[in-house]
């Protein structure tokens, strides 16, 4: 349940922390060897060796887990840069592809009005004696053609 507050709290000592800790409690290790000999301190020395060894092991094992999170932390800010620089490149590109098919759409409208206008000033020759014109033929195709020369 706390879990989280732990990882804040162990995530947020440096690193130097625990090879420090792993090398006075190491110190204190060998030095409580030495004063077991000391007849007045030689009791304290006896409780004090293993608690030693015990903090070395648990510094040693933290120190390498800050090292571990530290190639991982690397890790995430190289893939998060690749992917702020896609995702950029990516919004260019969309803006470039909707850019260019604005243009082909102006186009094709400009080119449909033009269609339809040369329709209206030629309604006369096609309503004429109710005879189809050749020119009706030429400009339903021209109409119906692409302007941009696509296949749909």
């Amino acid at each position: 349940m706390f879990s989280w507050m732990i990882d804040f709290v162990l995530s947020s000592i440096p690193s130097w922390f625990w090879l420090v800790g792993a090398g006075v409690s190491l110190a204190t290790f060998l030095l409580s060897g030495v004063l077991v000999h000391f007849p007045a301190i030689g009791v304290y020395a006896k409780f004090l060796k293993p608690v030693a060894g015990v903090i070395t092991l648990a510094c040693v094992f933290m120190y390498g887990g800050a090292g571990v999170q530290a190639m991982w932390e690397e890790k995430v800010r190289v893939a998060q840069e690749t992917a702020d620089r896609k995702a950029k490149e990516s919004q260019e590109f969309s803006n470039k592809l909707d850019e260019e098919r604005k243009k082909k759409q102006k186009v094709r409208v400009e080119y449909y009005n033009t269609v339809k206008t040369e329709i209206q000033v030629q309604k006369e020759f096609i309503d004429k004696d109710c005879k189809i014109d050749p020119k009706v033929a030429e400009l339903l195709n021209k109409a119906a053609k692409n302007p941009a020369g696509e296949s749909k």
